[in-house]
C-alpha cells in the first residue's frame, strides 16, 4: 500500500516521496497499529485550486474518491488517485499546492501524534 509523503526538506521547499506501508504475514499482510488524535471528512469539488499551503497539522488523509494532484514547492507533481494515503507533514516552509483534477475529491483526514514516523518506511520512488 503505498503512501505519498509530502514534508519539508531543510531548505524549507517542500517534496514528495512515495513510500510503502510495512506489512507482515503472507495471506492477509498487516501493518502494525498506530494511535490517532482526532478524524474529520472534507469533500473538495472538481476544478478547486488551494495554491501554496501548508498542512494545518500532521495528518494522514485517505483519498475516497475524485482525482487529486499535489505540486511540492519544488516542483514535483504526483497524481493521487482513490484508495491512495497521504501523509502530509509540510506543516512549515514553501508549502503546496493541490488541485481537484476530476471529481468530488472525498477525504478523511486523521489527525496523527508527534511521533508517527514514515521516514523510515520502505521508499518506492524519489
Amino acid at each position: 500500500m503505498r503512501v505519498v509523503r509530502i514534508f519539508t526538506k531543510n531548505s524549507g521547499e517542500s517534496a514528495i516521496e512515495i513510500r510503502e506501508v510495512p506489512m507482515t504475514g503472507a495471506e492477509r499482510p498487516a501493518s502494525g497499529t498506530f494511535g490517532c488524535d482526532s478524524i474529520f471528512f472534507r469533500e473538495t469539488p472538481e476544478g478547486h485550486v488551494q495554491d501554496f499551503h501548508n498542512a494545518p497539522r500532521r495528518q494522514l488523509i485517505f483519498l475516497t474518491s475524485g482525482i487529486l494532484e499535489l505540486e511540492a514547492s519544488d516542483g514535483h507533481r504526483t497524481l493521487c488517485m482513490p484508495g491512495d494515503l497521504i501523509f502530509a507533514e509540510d506543516v512549515r516552509g514553501k508549502g503546496h499546492i493541490t488541485r481537484s483534477l476530476r471529481g468530488v475529491r472525498g477525504f478523511v483526514h486523521v489527525a496523527v501524534p508527534d511521533g508517527f514516523d514514515v521516514s523510515g518506511w520502505p521508499l518506492v520512488e524519489a
